[in-house]
C-alpha cells in the first residue's frame, strides 16, 4: 500500500464528536496553542461522533437540548425539548465552523496505532485514509484520545449466525431508506434505541418480535417543539437562554443525583412511579410481567419514552419474548422455552458454524421464531477501556493491557506508563446527574493546563514528557470505589450491566457531582506527577 510522508504537529487529537472538538476549541480560545499546532483526526466522514452514525430512524437524544451544548457556545435555535441526531450534528458542524476547526481536521481517517517513541520522546501515529487506502504517520508531543466509548458495536456471536438469509444488521449501522413492508423483523434488545426505532418499524412491518432478556426503567416524557417566541426569548432576551439551561440542568441534577441512590426516597419515588405508569399503559398480566424492571432504578440505564413505547409494544403485529436466545439458523431465530437452566445471549465468544452449544436439548426445550430481518439492538463494548485504539506506551505496552484489571487513570484523563497520552471522556468521569457537555468541558479545562505545562516546558527541553504517578492514580481510583458502591450500579442492586467490569468495579461514573469534579482540578499539581526530558541548567 502506498505510505505519505510523516508529518508533525504539536497535538494530535482522535475524535472529531463533542470531546475532541471541546478539547481542541479551549486549547484554541485560551490560545494555548494555534491552528496550526492541532490536528484532529476523525474516522467518519463529518462531525458528530455517536451522533453521526446515529442513521437509524427516530435517532434522539434523551438529554434536555438546553443542557446538551458547550456553556460558552450556546445554540438558540434548538428545535425541540429534546434534540434529534440530525440536530446535534449541524450544532458540532457550526461549533467547529465558529472556532475555525475546520482547518484542522481531516476525516475518514482511521487511526490503527498509536506509539510512545522513547527514543525521540513524542507520539507515532499510524493512520488509513479510508478513501484513497493510503497509509499516513503522524507525529506528536501530546495525543489526545477523544473518540469516546460508543465506538465499538456489540453483538452477540451464535451458532448459525452466518447462514441466515435474511439481511441483519447492528442498529448503529442502519440501511438507508430500508422499506420493511411486509417484513417480520426479529429485534434484540431493548435498549435507549428500541425506544426510538421500534415504533417506526411496527408501523411498517408485518410483523415484529422482540427480544427482552431484562427490561429496565422507563420514565415517560413528553418532547415538544419550542414555540417561535421562546426561540425568540432565548436568541435576543439576555440571559434568558443561560438562566434557562442553569435551572433545567441544576433540578434534573438534584433529582438525579438521589435517584442513583436506592435508599434515598426520590429513587424509591422514582421506582413507585415508573412501575405505577407501566401497569397503567399494560394490562396483559404476562406482558406486564416481562416488562417489569429487575433491580433498582438505576441498575441499569433508564429509557425515557419520548414516543408511546409500552403502546408499540401492545400493537397487534407485536410480541415480545423473554426467552435466551441459544442460536441463529437461517430462516430465524432458536430461543430455549421458559423454566430451563442455562442463560441467555453470549457476547464475545467465538462464533459456532452448527449446533454443538445445543445438541444437548432436546426440541421440546426450543422454539424457533422466524424471521425476515434480525436487528441487534445489542449496543457497544463498553468496558476494555483502551480498545478503541491500539495504544503502546513505554517498555512496547498496550494500554488495554496496562488496564486490564482495573482502568486506573489520575482524574480519568492520564495514566502512568503512557507520557503525554491525554483522555477526554476517560474512566470514572461520567455523572448519570449531569450533562455530559459539561463534564467533557471540566475536563478540557484541566487538561488545557496539562497541555499548557508541556507545551512551555518543551521551548527549553524538547524531550520533555508528562505523567501520573502510579500510586497517585491508583489512590484517586480507590477513594471513588466505597461511594460508586452506593449507588444503584453496584452488583447488588441489580443485574449487572455495563458500568461495570468482570471484578464488579464501576469504570464510567464518578459519584460525586460536578461542581466536586471542578474542585478538585482546579489546579494542576505537579508533584503528582512524574516529569522526564528536563534539562538541568
Amino acid at each position: 500500500m502506498d505510505s505519505e510522508p510523516e508529518v508533525h504537529k504539536f497535538c494530535i487529537i482522535i475524535g472529531a464528536g463533542a470531546g475532541g472538538l471541546i478539547q481542541a476549541a479551549e486549547l484554541l480560545r485560551k490560545k494555548v496553542l494555534q491552528l496550526q499546532d492541532i490536528q484532529i483526526l476523525e474516522r467518519n466522514s463529518d462531525y458528530g461522533g455517536v451522533w453521526k452514525a446515529a442513521t437509524y430512524p427516530g435517532a434522539a437524544c434523551d438529554v434536555f437540548s438546553c443542557t446538551y451544548q458547550v456553556s460558552w457556545h450556546r445554540n438558540p435555535d434548538w428545535n425541540y425539548l429534546f434534540p434529534t441526531a440530525s440536530e446535534l450534528v449541524q450544532y458540532y458542524k457550526n461549533f467547529a465552523k465558529y472556532f475555525n476547526i475546520t482547518d484542522c481536521t481531516a476525516f475518514n481517517q482511521s487511526v490503527t496505532q498509536a506509539t510512545w517513541s522513547e527514543e525521540r520522546s513524542l507520539w507515532v501515529v499510524d493512520v488509513l485514509d479510508g478513501r484513497s487506502g493510503t497509509h499516513k504517520r503522524w507525529t506528536c508531543r501530546v495525543l489526545v484520545q477523544a473518540a469516546g466509548t460508543y465506538n465499538r458495536i456489540s453483538t452477540p456471536q451464535l451458532p448459525g449466525m452466518n447462514r441466515f438469509k435474511g439481511d441483519m444488521w447492528h442498529a448503529s449501522e442502519w440501511p438507508m431508506h430500508y422499506d420493511f413492508t411486509g417484513k417480520t423483523v426479529a429485534y434484540v434488545g431493548t435498549g435507549p434505541t428500541s425506544v426510538q426505532v421500534l415504533p417506526y418499524i411496527q408501523a411498517q412491518a408485518k410483523s415484529v418480535k422482540v427480544f427482552c432478556r431484562s427490561m429496565t426503567y422507563c420514565h415517560p416524557f413528553n418532547n415538544f417543539k419550542y414555540p417561535t417566541w421562546v426561540k425568540w426569548s432565548f436568541r435576543w432576551a439576555p440571559g434568558v437562554l443561560a438562566l434557562y439551561a442553569f435551572l433545567i440542568a441544576n433540578l434534573f441534577a438534584f433529582w438525579a443525583y438521589f435517584a442513583f441512590r436506592p435508599e434515598s426516597w426520590v429513587a424509591k419515588n422514582a421506582e413507585r412511579y415508573c412501575r405505577r405508569h407501566l401497569k397503567k399503559q399494560v394490562s396483559d398480566p404476562i406482558l406486564l410481567q416481562q416488562l417489569t424492571p429487575a433491580g433498582r432504578f438505576g441498575s441499569k440505564r433508564p429509557l425515557v419514552s419520548l414516543s408511546g413505547f409500552f403502546e408499540t409494544l401492545q400493537k397487534n403485529n407485536v410480541e415480545v419474548i423473554s426467552n435466551p436466545i441459544v442460536a441463529v439458523d437461517d430462516a430465524g431465530i432458536i430461543t430455549k422455552r421458559p423454566h430451563t437452566s442455562d442463560i441467555v445471549l453470549q457476547i464475545d465468544e467465538p462464533e459456532v458454524d452448527g449446533y454443538s452449544s445445543t445438541a444437548s436439548q432436546t426440541k421440546e426445550q426450543q422454539s424457533h421464531i422466524e424471521a425476515d430481518i434480525i436487528i441487534w439492538g445489542t449496543g457497544f463494548k463498553m468496558q476494555g477501556w483502551g480498545g478503541a485504539v491500539s495504544t503502546i506506551g513505554r517498555n512496547g505496552q498496550l494500554l488495554s493491557e496496562h488496564w486490564r484489571d482495573s482502568p486506573n487513570a489520575l482524574y480519568g484523563t492520564m495514566t502512568s506508563a503512557f507520557p503525554n497520552l491525554i483522555f477526554v471522556n476517560g474512566p470514572n468521569t461520567t455523572t448519570p446527574w449531569g450533562s455530559l457537555i459539561r463534564g467533557l468541558e471540566m475536563q478540557a479545562a484541566f487538561n488545557r493546563k496539562v497541555i499548557r505545562l508541556i507545551h512551555q516546558k518543551s521551548i527549553n527541553n524538547p524531550c520533555y514528557a508528562l505523567e501520573p504517578r502510579q500510586e497517585m492514580e491508583e489512590a484517586w481510583t480507590t477513594s471513588m470505589q466505597a461511594e460508586l458502591n452506593k449507588l444503584a450500579t453496584s452488583p447488588e442492586y441489580g443485574p449487572a450491566f455495563y458500568y461495570l467490569n468482570e471484578k464488579g468495579q464501576n469504570t464510567f461514573f464518578f459519584p460525586w457531582t460536578q461542581q466536586y469534579y471542578r474542585w478538585k482540578t482546579r489546579t494542576l499539581d505537579v508533584a503528582q506527577y512524574v516529569e522526564s526530558g528536563v534539562t538541568e541548567f
